[in-house]
């Protein structure tokens, strides 16, 4: 998602905010109530009364508190509706405050709500608890809000906090919240249409990862893709990028035609690259003759994206012409998409230099979609890296230890928070928490 799609996405947000509403959204400081007490403030009839215990367990970050805090999503009150979804997306992260810091970075104006911001961050955002079936249910019925923001928010929670379930075969009543969010794709605001796209392309790829554990979702890619695919005609800009995205997040392959006609027709700027990118993860054998073409390309970037997808279709002959034609090539970017493109063929022996790319601010970002995207196999390899002598590419591999590793990981990650680099030490921090469940009945740490 690119810096100017966001920036329209929190414009439009800005001109559904209540007054008021920034505020609500701050947890209060320093107050101490019984939990019991607290929960039962949630049924008050004082719509300030239950805005209060919303943040109050949110600042505390009890699990348990979730379902009880469900049932708000369909409070008849805008405000309360806003906090109880804020406040469940808040109670699943692995670090609020990194999250809304990580946001910024793309985001950069005022009046990004939780949600959203939790989006973009993609990986490593949430701990391994995963939100109970009433908060999903919950999600899907203020998806139907009349209320534009509580539509919006509600679109990229289910996004954040339903991933994780989808991959592990558990998110509730699939059917019912692609209908939800299929509905919100027909809306006439483009922006509401933004938020859909993004949140079924986040759904169903992480359907892709594991169909037999959703079989709800997976019965209904064809339809999902296909109106996605009809989105990349939409007269707005935005949507029709987040289209192209979406398609390559759920590797929608009955796309791949209609990708490589728009890319064909642009060649550049930003709708041809995004088409190149989708088709370039969709990584169709189809489209090889397409990036075997761009290999000589001026741009180095269509140069990286034409390698990462001739990597992904692990087609050996392909591999071999790669290698071949930009053998010398000593762009950045190339250099570092031909590792990544080895690593996913099991290739490991660049895998050093691969995360070298910590060290740059242009690559950083590349570098760790690369090594999250080369997954568990590469973990072992990853942590006998993580002695690096530079401290982000220390903390660079322990960020991502924590979503491609393992319970084995946690020793390197200790080893890690130990480190005398607080950049470090807070990276491997937060990936024990995505490796450790929280207690239900405990309290967030600090």
């Amino acid at each position: 998602m690119s810096e100017r799609v966001l920036a329209g996405i929190v414009a439009g947000l800005l001109l559904w905010l209540p007054a008021g509403a920034a505020a609500a959204a701050a947890p209060p400081q320093g107050r101490q109530v019984a939990f019991e007490q607290v929960v039962e403030s949630l049924k008050s009839p004082d719509a300030k009364a239950r805005l209060g215990a919303i943040q109050l367990l949110r600042e505390a970050g009890y699990l348990e508190a979730a379902p009880a805090i469900a049932p708000l999503l369909a409070d008849p009150d805008d405000r309360v509706r806003a906090a109880a979804i804020e406040g469940l997306v808040s109670m699943y992260l692995v670090d609020e405050r990194h999250t809304r810091e990580f946001g910024r970075g793309l985001i950069r104006e005022k009046g990004a709500t939780l949600p959203l911001y939790a989006f973009v961050q993609r990986e490593g955002v949430t701990i391994p608890n995963l939100a109970p079936p009433e908060v999903i249910r919950g999600l899907i019925g203020a998806a139907a809000s009349p209320n534009l923001r509580i539509r919006f928010d509600a679109a990229y929670a289910l996004a954040v906090l339903g991933r994780p379930l989808v991959r592990q075969g558990q998110f509730p009543d699939g059917r019912a919240a692609v209908n939800a969010l299929m509905a919100i794709l027909r809306e006439p605001d483009p922006l509401m249409r933004l938020a859909a796209t993004h949140a079924l392309g986040r759904l169903m790829g992480a359907a892709r990862q594991s169909p037999g554990a959703s079989p709800e979702l997976t019965a209904q890619r064809t339809e999902v893709g296909d109106q996605i695919v009809v989105g990349m005609n939409d007269p707005d800009e935005d949507v029709r990028l987040a289209s192209m995205g979406a398609l390559g997040e759920m590797r929608y392959e009955r796309g791949v035609q209609s990708l490589t006609d728009l890319y064909n027709y642009y060649k550049k700027g930003v709708e041809g690259m995004t088409a190149l990118d989708a088709l370039a993860k969709i990584a169709h054998p189809g489209s090889l003759p397409v990036f075997l073409a761009q290999l000589g390309h001026r741009e180095a970037h269509i140069r990286r994206l034409a390698i990462e997808g001739i990597g992904r279709t692990g087609d050996e002959a392909a591999m071999r012409e790669m290698e071949s034609r930009t053998g010398r090539d000593q762009s950045p970017y190339v250099t570092y998409a031909r590792a990544f493109a080895r690593a996913l063929n099991r290739d490991y022996s660049q895998l050093p230099k691969l995360v070298e790319g910590f060290k740059y601010s242009l690559l950083e970002s590349d570098t760790f979609d690369y090594l999250v995207e080369l997954g568990p196999p590469a973990a072992a390899e990853l942590a006998a890296l993580a002695a690096n002598k530079d401290q982000k590419v220390r903390a660079g591999i322990a960020e991502v230890l924590g979503i491609t590793g393992s319970q084995a990981s946690l020793e390197t990650l200790a080893a890690l928070a130990a480190d005398r680099a607080d950049l470090v030490a807070a990276a491997a921090e937060r990936s024990q928490k995505r490796l450790v469940p929280r207690d239900r009945a405990a309290p967030r740490a600090r």
